[in-house]
């Protein structure tokens, strides 16, 4: 038997019929004893889960009672805000149905970026991540600092917190989970500040929200699958950096234990559009990585959210994990240069550890680990013939 732990996990492995939450440690594990992972994500309760029967209620109705769950579940919550569509919808849910979001918390890597960010809305590509912070996230933050005046509104740079995680002995590569790009990795350890720790020491009972994510689809035999990944399970992985707070949950608001519906009427609403719109289904026939990324997910924003403005400002999706886009800001910048050789050491000795079996390469570079996917069959989709008639 699969052993199973508590709902408020946002995912975990099991090898060996022992419990990792780290994907690193897991790997080692297999890599000794020989012995295959499993993915644990809220199995019980999708598994169970009838994704052919879409739910009557409206998105939005089933973002708001998700919101309201959230909101009577906990003392305190948080929101991790990036300003992108997801976040976003989540913020507009509470607004609308007069919910408190007692702190919006939002990380920049502002100190260190500079050298390659333009705060120009024109320059689009992965590498200028780092301006949606002043072009996206702060208008937004000016919008709904007007309208819920009484949220707290916390802005952090993690400059220091993201350089000062790699260590000369390489003990930076371990208990992590897959996102070793040195931006996305640590960028979310908010039990470095002072001011939030002293929150968390009162006890109360808080829940830091994140946004992951739309729904991961494709479409094979003619039906629309739904898919759960640990990548993306583990995007924003805060709960690694907790040390010793039993009261403190993270809650993915999209892909939670209670969300089941919310996703189901996220993939109807997806395939009928996909229906309407059968020239673009051979992205979801072909949902590489980079179709996914370069198509699914800047598409369906206006289709599953009703929130999202099109003229606001996002990069375009990095195409690479480790070695990610994203991070150009920490591979050209000739002052990290000796940090830049102390990750990649870290990313090469992963590399040699676990192998081809269990590390992916893109470019005959370490970029990722082996992924490890949920997926349900949802719904036929139209024939093609009477979509195009």
């Amino acid at each position: 038997m699969i052993p199973q732990i508590s709902s408020h996990n946002n995912g975990y492995y099991v090898c060996d019929n022992k419990i990792f939450t780290s994907k690193v440690n897991a790997l080692f594990h297999s890599k000794q004893t020989k012995k295959p992972i499993e993915w644990i994500f809220h199995d019980s309760v999708y598994q169970s889960h009838d994704w052919s029967v879409e739910p009557a209620e409206t998105l939005d109705q089933l973002y708001d009672r998700h919101s309201r769950l959230l909101r009577e579940k906990y003392d305190y919550l948080i929101l991790s805000y990036s300003g992108g569509s997801d976040c976003h919808n989540i913020v507009e849910s509470f607004i609308r149905q007069g919910l408190h979001i007692d702190e919006i918390l939002v990380n920049n890597l502002n100190n260190i970026s500079k050298s390659v960010t333009q705060l120009n809305p024109t320059v689009q590509h992965a590498s200028n991540l780092n301006a949606e912070h002043e072009l996206q996230a702060v208008p937004r933050l000016r919008d709904i600092h007007k309208r819920i005046p009484r949220t707290k509104i916390t802005v952090l740079d993690v400059s220091d917190v993201v350089l000062n995680a790699i260590t000369d002995d390489g003990s930076w590569v371990f208990d992590k989970a897959d996102h070793l790009g040195i931006g996305q990795c640590f960028r979310f350890n908010y039990f470095y500040f002072a001011e939030l720790k002293k929150k968390f020491d009162q006890g109360s009972k808080i829940g830091i929200i994140t946004g992951q994510d739309k729904p991961k689809t494709f479409i094979k035999d003619n039906h629309i699958h739904v898919f759960f990944i640990d990548t993306t399970a583990n995007l924003a992985k805060i709960s690694s950096f907790n040390v010793g707070y039993d009261n403190i949950f993270v809650e993915l608001f999209y892909w939670g234990v209670d969300t089941a519906p919310m996703v189901c009427k996220q993939v109807h609403v997806i395939k009928r559009w996909l229906d309407a719109n059968p020239r673009l289904q051979v992205y979801w026939r072909d949902a590489t990585f980079e179709n996914m990324r370069r198509y699914h997910e800047p598409l369906l924003k206006s289709v599953i959210y009703t929130t999202w403005d099109e003229s606001w400002f996002q990069v375009e999706k990095s195409t690479s994990w480790w070695n990610t886009e994203f991070d150009t800001w920490f591979q050209t910048n000739p002052e990290f240069e000796n940090k830049y050789k102390l990750w990649k050491q870290g990313l090469n000795w992963l590399d040699q550890q676990l192998g081809n079996e269990f590390v992916v390469k893109k470019n005959n570079q370490p970029d990722t680990f082996v992924k490890f996917t949920k997926t349900y069959r949802v719904a036929p989709m139209k024939p093609l013939r009477a979509q195009q008639k």
